[in-house]
């Protein structure tokens, strides 16, 4: 039996004084590469940025799903060789990926 996620709608989550940048890593990401996806931002994020796995964000189908914390900002279909943009326009200089934001959550 799948069990169900409950998140915080996407305006009551809290800015944090510390960015954290949270990857989903469950079944249906795992499919498009959140492993890699992971991994980069491991490997990458500077050293006052926490990095967070979670098994699910509830948004199966639509993964890589990747969530900034302290906007809350949330990407979609993140691909691993997106990871450094997402790196040196958001987190390093404080400007969202506007192309690649989830729709669901960030209308246009």
């Amino acid at each position: 039996m799948k069990q169900e996620v409950q998140l915080p709608p996407v305006n009551a989550i809290k800015p944090s004084s510390k960015a954290r940048v949270i990857v989903c890593r469950g079944r249906s990401c795992r499919k498009y590469s959140a492993e890699e996806v992971f991994e980069n931002f491991k490997r990458n994020l500077p050293p006052d940025v926490d990095l967070i796995s979670v098994p699910c964000l509830g948004q199966c189908g639509n993964g890589t799903m990747v969530m900034v914390e302290s906007d809350p900002t949330w990407y979609s279909q993140v691909h691993p060789d997106e990871v450094a943009i997402i790196i040196k326009q958001h987190i390093i200089n404080g400007c969202p990926v506007k192309a690649m934001l989830y729709p669901k959550f960030h209308k246009k």
